[in-house]
C-alpha cells in the first residue's frame, strides 16, 4: 500500500518532466535518482508530499540517505 502512493506521489510531482519513465513500474529496487528521475528539487517535493499524505515527519537525515524506493518505505513504514 505504501508503494502504491508512492508511485500516485511520484506521478503528480513528474507530471511535467518528460523523461519518458513508466511510475507504474516503479517497485522498491527502483533507484530514485537513476530509475525514477528524481532530482535535489523533486525529492524535496517527494519528501513535503510523503508527510502531508502520510500524516508524519520524516527524519531529514534518514531522508536524505535513501537511494531506492525500498529505503524511503522503510523510513515511511518506521514513522507510521
Amino acid at each position: 500500500m505504501v508503494i502504491e502512493k508512492l508511485r500516485t506521489i511520484t506521478k503528480t510531482i513528474m507530471a511535467d518532466s518528460e523523461n519518458g519513465i513508466d511510475y507504474d513500474t516503479i517497485n522498491e529496487n527502483s533507484r530514485l535518482a537513476e530509475d525514477v528521475g528524481l532530482t535535489s528539487i523533486s525529492m524535496l517535493m517527494l519528501v513535503i508530499n510523503i508527510e502531508e499524505e502520510f500524516k508524519i515527519e520524516l527524519p531529514i537525515k534518514e531522508a536524505s540517505n535513501c537511494k531506492t524506493v525500498g529505503d524511503i518505505v522503510a523510513v515511511i513504514e518506521k514513522c507510521i
